[in-house]
């Protein structure tokens, strides 16, 4: 794709075994939380999308995996269940290339959104989600996957999530992948209010988990609170030297905030 990688939908077996040596290596997940090859092979012949991105040689550096599903009015969407970058490519766009395949291959398809989680407390990811391609939170779902995880990523912590929307055709989102769009589109410029978070929330989990816990609870009363008052998180900001920040709107049915 870019002289560096390429992506392609994984149909192969040994690809789908790829994707789960990667999920170990990103998650540390043991075999329990491990998706499984029967998992890989029942979504690809059930309408879903493994898309796997592979060095010069041939190689597996990254995949993502999305699952067919429908809204509570039954209108179809992709739930986007995993994206994993193995550690020396995380900062060669491998993920973002996935996520705009992954795009492609839902528009072709007739849908116009795709909607997945993650971890409010990663500020790589959110950069990712919400400044990069345009994602929005409406929702924050308190401890979603339980206690039981066996990735040390989320030992001593409420697996807190963040649902985030991808309306693949929106204004917010074409903007934010660079297309051109017009002013009376713009968006609305100043924030109702924020959400600090640490640039480097692993960091500060190997000096003191108790404070994390900390914030992470701050996290979830400052989101709460603010989807309470009707407001949806539109924005993000990672400043180099400062802690990054979710940006709050209000979220009305139309305009470009939502972007519907």
């Amino acid at each position: 794709m870019n002289g560096q990688f390429t992506i392609r939908p994984c149909t192969d077996k040994s690809e789908f075994l790829e994707c789960i040596e990667l999920q170990r290596e990103v998650w540390q997940f043991s075999d329990l939380d491990v998706m499984p090859l029967r998992a890989f092979v029942i979504n690809q012949h059930s309408g879903g999308i493994t898309l796997g991105a592979f060095d010069v040689e041939g190689r597996m550096i990254g995949f993502s995996h999305a699952l067919p599903a429908f809204d509570r009015d039954f209108k179809p969407f992709y739930y986007s269940h995993m994206l994993a970058v193995t550690s020396g490519w995380r900062d060669a766009g491998v993920g973002w290339q996935l996520k705009l395949s992954q795009r492609e291959h839902a528009l072709r398809g007739g849908v116009s959104l795709i909607k997945w989680t993650f971890d409010p407390l990663q500020s790589r990811n959110a950069y990712l989600n919400i400044h990069k391609l345009g994602g929005l939170v409406r929702e924050y779902h308190v401890n979603y996957y339980g206690n039981s995880s066996t990735s040390t990523l989320h030992r001593g912590l409420d697996t807190d999530r963040l649902f985030v929307e991808w309306w693949l055709s929106s204004v917010r989102v074409r903007r934010a992948l660079g297309d051109e769009v017009s002013d009376r589109e713009s968006s609305p410029s100043e924030p109702a209010g924020y959400v600090t978070i640490p640039r480097d929330i692993e960091r500060l989990k190997g000096d003191d988990m108790a404070s994390v816990r900390e914030i992470q609870l701050r996290v979830r009363e400052g989101f709460n609170g603010y989807i309470q008052r009707g407001h949806c998180c539109a924005g993000f900001e990672a400043p180099p030297g400062g802690e990054s920040r979710y940006l709050f709107y209000q979220c009305e049915p139309v305009g470009n905030v939502l972007g519907k």
